[in-house]
């Protein structure tokens, strides 16, 4: 999916688990590449995300997918956006890969 380099603080948690830290190392509309320091939950557990955009007002907080994972690395899908989540993901994707064009259906949008 479409990603840029980004190096971002993010807290992770798997249901009924603690809060982790880790970074954030690219970030796309659909997912982001998490790194840990220690093990990565296991691929298909969902996890709650969040992390804070740079000249974003507030908090991402969502629920994403582990889609794949080696060692201290993992690939998340996000999930479940809600509308203003979607559009701060989209336009800091969009400032930092200087692309202007949503990758978003129309109805996916609205």
């Amino acid at each position: 999916s479409l990603r840029v380099p980004c190096d971002l603080s993010v807290e992770y948690a798997v249901k009924g688990a603690p809060t982790r830290q880790g970074r954030m190392k690219n970030i796309g509309p659909t997912g982001a590449l998490l790194t840990t320091p220690g093990a990565v939950p296991p691929v298909e557990v969902e996890v709650i995300v969040s992390f804070h955009l740079p000249l974003s007002q507030r908090p991402v907080r969502t629920l994403g997918k582990v889609r794949w994972a080696h060692q201290e690395t993992a690939g998340v899908e996000f999930v479940h956006l809600s509308a203003q989540e979607r559009e701060e993901i989209w336009r800091y994707y969009a400032r930092e890969s200087g692309r202007q064009r949503s990758p978003w259906p129309r109805s996916i949008r609205e």
